[in-house]
């Protein structure tokens, strides 16, 4: 739709009074809706490419109904708005947190606790979906048990986590499985390894780690060649870049004229003990009597 320049003019005039025109494109088109006449402009501001302004004309004289901001094509726009019981991911709570559990939770059952409780079922003896409460209220549905399943062996102690793609052996014949009992103790255990990084954790049969209780690593010999002691052989060493020798009585001397003789480290010198008594210690003892 051709758009006439009175009503650009009176459009980008009236888009001035809330932002700055620099901000505001050409026009991008013009539309006829409700009897009032939309012109539309692109936006130029950095933080908003893609989206455009657009102004409401109508009525005589002509004048503005509305102004606002709107996305088109291609503009950055947030994520459609979704309840917070749905934005929670696993390991959100914290300590103190509460996460209720709608009543209708189709993942959860009701928790019979004797034959009283059914016997409006079909199958008062044992139906398929039957799970002892032993006073729980609600337990676990079928609907809820698979999605535990799949959950589980999609995670880390699963058969296709990385530590199951290495291992040579399954869990399944691992000494370190605690079997758990009920429906589920034909796919999962708990694993009581220490050294595993699936200690305390339940894992799936088919899952695997390098610490199976029947890995055995066979001790490589590494070849050793005999050893030889040539005993009648010998290698002749120049001694004529080592220092002169030192006579201990040339030290002591040294020492006892109180001269030291230049290179020589007094440190180095061994202390010399003397038998004689002290005769400066025995002149100054006096005599008891």
């Amino acid at each position: 739709m051709t758009v006439s320049l009175e009503l650009v003019d009176l459009a980008r005039r009236s888009l001035a009074e809330i932002v700055d025109l620099q901000e505001v494109g050409d026009v991008r088109q013009s539309l006829e809706i409700d009897g009032a006449t939309v012109v539309q402009f692109e936006s130029t501001h950095p933080g908003y490419i893609g989206w455009h302004w657009s102004v409401a004309l109508s009525g005589s004289p002509l004048g503005v109904d509305e102004m606002w901001m709107e996305p088109g094509d291609g503009a950055l726009v947030a994520k459609p708005w979704t309840p917070w019981s749905e934005r929670i991911q696993p390991g959100d709570l914290a300590a103190g947190d509460v996460i209720p559990t709608a009543p209708d939770d189709p993942r959860l059952a009701p928790g019979y606790t004797g034959l009283d409780d059914l016997e409006e079922l079909a199958e008062p003896l044992r139906p398929q979906t039957w799970s002892l409460g032993l006073g729980r209220e609600r337990v676990l549905s079928p609907l809820g048990l698979a999605d535990a399943v799949d959950r589980w062996r999609e995670g880390d102690n699963g058969p296709r986590a990385a530590t199951a793609r290495y291992a040579d052996l399954p869990c399944s014949s691992c000494g370190w499985l605690i079997t758990v009992g009920g429906g589920l103790g034909q796919a999962f255990g708990v694993c009581a390894n220490a050294l595993s990084p699936s200690d305390g954790r339940l894992v799936s049969m088919d899952h695997g780690c390098g610490a199976h209780s029947e890995t055995v690593v066979e001790a490589g010999v590494v070849p050793v060649t005999e050893l030889v002691i040539d005993e009648f052989g010998y290698e002749a060493i120049d001694r004529s870049d080592l220092p002169e020798p030192v006579r201990v009585d040339d030290v002591v001397s040294s020492v006892e004229d109180g001269v030291v003789t230049e290179g020589e480290d007094v440190s180095d010198v061994t202390e010399v003990t003397n038998d004689e008594p002290d005769a400066s210690h025995d002149e100054g003892q006096s005599n008891p009597e």
